[in-house]
């Protein structure tokens, strides 16, 4: 008696749904939009403007220079909005522009021959990179 109650409520919620579903069906179809009031989406297509080229520029350090200090000073110009990196063999340093693009920092070199990177990397995702070399020494020339 008690399985024959469960049961048939299970069918009567099933044959309900199904009822409710077939409704919610027919009054969907039968619904009708006036033509002046139909919303149109349109596909936009949106491509990045790529970063210029050339968009990183270094005034300082000069290549194959010589430091008689251990920071040099690195300072140039790129895109306002891009992030500079700046890698030595000892030290790397994160800068963000001026609203102009102009940015300086300094880092630490080691002795004898040090590769600085410099590297812009544009919110597009482009990078450029400049690469120098600058030699430190106490030696008097």
């Amino acid at each position: 008696m008690k399985q024959e109650r469960i049961i048939l409520s299970f069918v009567g919620i099933l044959i309900g749904l199904v009822f409710a579903g077939i409704g919610f069906f027919l009054y969907q179809s039968t619904k009708v939009i006036p033509q002046g009031t139909k919303d149109t989406i349109t596909k936009q297509q949106v491509t990045p403007t790529p970063a210029p080229q050339g968009f990183l520029t270094l005034s300082q350090p000069t290549d194959e220079s010589l430091a008689s200090s251990r920071t040099v000073t690195v300072s140039g110009k790129t895109d306002p909005a891009a992030t500079v990196v700046v890698l030595t063999g000892s030290d790397q340093q994160v800068v963000n522009p001026s609203s102009q693009g102009d940015f300086s920092t300094t880092v630490t070199i080691s002795s004898g021959e040090n590769i600085l990177d410099v590297i812009a990397i544009s919110p597009t995702g482009q990078t450029q990179r400049i690469e120098r070399t600058v030699s430190y020494t106490t030696a008097d020339f």
